[in-house]
This record gives C-alpha cells, structure tokens and sequence, in this order.
C-alpha cells in the first residue's frame, strides 16, 4: 500500500491507556493530492518526514519554511497554519490526537517547545516505524488499535529523548571549543596546529572545524591572529621591548607583516599605538588601571 489516511479516535480499545490516537497516516513514495496542501491543523500531529527526492523540505509552518533536509520530524499544534511545497514524492508517517490527548502531552511534559528539527534515522526509530506500518494494516484484529496508540507513544518518546540527548551533546561540543578558544589565546605565542588543540579537547579535525564554525565566525587561524595581535599590543604597553623583540616573541611570522597585520587589525601603526594612551583602553576595553597608570 502506497497511500493511508485512517480515522482511529472511535476505534475500540481493549486496553485503558490514556493516550488514544485519533488519525494514522503514511504514504510510500507518494504525492500529496493537490487539493490538501494548505490547511489548518485542529488536532495536535506527530509527522515523520523520512526521505525525498527534493532533499530539501520547503512547507511552511505558521509561514515559517522548515527548510530541513530529510529525514525530519514536525509537530503541528491545532490552529496552525500549515502549506505543503514541492511535487516530489515522499515516505512520510504521522499519527495524531484529539484535544484530550494533546492535554495530556502536555501534563506529561511531552509537547517540545521546537516545532521541527532534523533526525538520526536510528536502528530503534527505523524498527518502530515499521512497527507503525505493520500496526496501521492490522487495524481490524482485535487490540489493534492498542497496540498502535503504544507504538506511537514510543515513537514521540524516542524522537523527544534523542533530541534531548542529542542537544546535550551540543552544550558538552560548545563547551570544550570556547576552551579550546582560550586555550589558543593562552597559547599563541606557540606554534600550534588545528589537528593538536582538537585531539587536546577531544575532537577530530573534521568534527573541530565543524563545531567551531557553528559557535565562531572566524576560522581558528584568524582566531590565532587576532591573539597574537592583541598578546603584541598588551606587550608594547607593558614593555619597553622593540617591536622586532615583540613579534619574536608573540611568534609573528615577521616585521613586515606584523605592521600591515597591526595596521589592518587596530587602525594604526604599533608605534602610534604605543605612544598613545588614550588608544589604550579604546583597542584593548579590559586593560586594567595599573596598566593605564604604568
């Protein structure tokens, strides 16, 4: 079967679970009919993007587009305001419920703040999902329908606990690359490589580069620049050391560039710089008062 658009909430139930789904749905490598892609949600739905060939998902939530690769999960609240785009085929599945079941959800904390996010296909989900088909074929067998209700249940637990998991994954990411960012100001006057300070903070040099792009606009390498500079310019306020002495020991890579750098970087020459304090606080806004008055 390509298609299925199923009405289950007066389906009878053997079992008292208290979450009864009221609407099953999947297609298989399907369109969508042309008259059903805008519409408004009355009940609150579970839907399981699972792949296209469009790549990209680019119905609108609320005229928010999703803009999502696939495969994704989206959870429509009633009185949204939901457009369907693209005429590609899709492997979608979706479960619903009513206004007592949605009540429920959210007693149970079970209602994401999130309307759509991008998932990892698992082995677990995969074998649910098709639990779900298998289910929405056997509607007619006794207990049916309560073994859906539950397959369902443990699709939206699985979908919410891999988010959480995998949010917390991210804050532990973020979190070991703004000290792998201290640890290249600390250090800048070293010769450091990318590949070194990553599997110092637990990372490949792909995953590395991945997350610090996430959190930072510029590259490590510029991040190490602007460290160099800023370690150069604390030190023609604190020393009396020549600039040639300087750059040896930030570790520039010499004289010339350090000047066109400095300039690029601050607005002026390192000797300008030097001799004006009022510039001081201005480039450097943390520099303390015992170096302003030094």
């Amino acid at each position: 079967m390509e298609w299925m658009n199923t009405e289950i909430g007066q389906a009878l139930r053997q079992n008292k679970f208290p979450l009864n789904v009221s609407k099953v749905y999947f297609c298989n490598n399907a369109k969508f009919p042309a008259d059903d892609n805008s519409y408004v949600m009355k009940n609150f739905e579970v839907s399981l993007r699972l792949q296209s060939a469009s790549g990209i998902c680019e119905d609108r939530i609320d005229g928010q587009k999703i803009n999502l690769p696939f495969p994704h999960t989206v959870f429509k609240h009633p009185g949204m305001k939901c457009s369907l785009a693209g005429d590609c085929p899709r492997d979608t599945i979706s479960f619903s419920y009513n206004h007592i079941g949605y009540q429920t959800l959210k007693d149970w904390g079970l209602i994401p703040q999130e309307f759509f996010w991008e998932i990892d296909f698992s082995e677990v989900l995969q074998k649910l999902v098709e639990k779900f088909r298998q289910c929405c074929l056997t509607l007619t067998i006794a207990g049916g329908s309560d073994q859906l209700d539950w397959v369902c249940f443990q699709i939206l637990r699985e979908l919410l606990f891999a988010r959480t998991k995998k949010d917390s994954v991210s804050i532990n990411a973020e979190n070991r690359i703004r000290k792998a960012a201290i640890y290249f100001q600390h250090h800048c006057n070293r010769s450091l490589t990318v590949e070194e300070v990553a599997r110092r903070f637990g990372f490949s040099r792909a995953v590395f580069f991945r997350e610090w792009k996430r959190i930072f606009h510029e590259s490590p390498k510029e991040h190490i620049l602007k460290s160099r500079l800023e370690m150069a310019a604390l030190r023609l306020i604190r020393s009396n050391l020549s600039v040639a002495d300087i750059v040896d020991e930030v570790n520039f890579s010499g004289v010339t560039a350090f000047y066109a750098k400095f300039q690029e970087h601050f607005g002026v020459s390192p000797g300008e710089f030097r001799k004006n304090r009022k510039l001081w606080n201005k480039i450097i806004p943390d520099i303390t008062p015992e170096i302003m008055e030094g």
